[in-house]
């Protein structure tokens, strides 16, 4: 048995103390918190993960949401719905990205027209 968070605002006034009792609902819903890590153990951050609901196993799946972990490679989901089936698949890229800077042939002051007449002429 879980808790549902409660929310409630208040505007105290000068010199007043509040004696708040605050009553939390029953909550039946869950969530999924976890944590990415690549086949070395290092954590991931940034990485994709999708939440799908299954509809049919082992292969229908039914997209729901997705997120991307954080500095920690933490991620959560939820509310999730309780005796459903959930499959979470995880994405991340550990590649160098170099950059590369692409300037144009003619000077700044090109014409338009002159690279439209080569485009036109390299289809022919």
């Amino acid at each position: 048995m879980g808790a549902r968070l409660v929310k409630f605002s208040f505007t105290p006034e000068e010199n007043e103390q509040i004696e708040a009792i605050v009553k939390v609902p029953e909550e039946k819903k869950s969530v999924i918190h976890g944590i990415v890590k690549d086949y070395k153990g290092k954590i991931v951050k940034d990485a994709v993960v999708k939440l799908f609901e299954v509809i049919n196993p082992p292969c229908k799946f039914k997209p729901l949401t997705h997120t991307f972990t954080d500095e920690c490679g933490q991620f959560l989901f939820g509310p999730l719905c309780p005796n459903k089936q959930y499959v979470i698949k995880v994405w991340f890229n550990d590649v160098k990205i170099k950059q590369l800077i692409i300037e144009p042939d003619c000077d700044k002051n090109c014409n338009p027209k002159d690279e439209l007449s080569w485009q036109n002429n390299e289809q022919k």
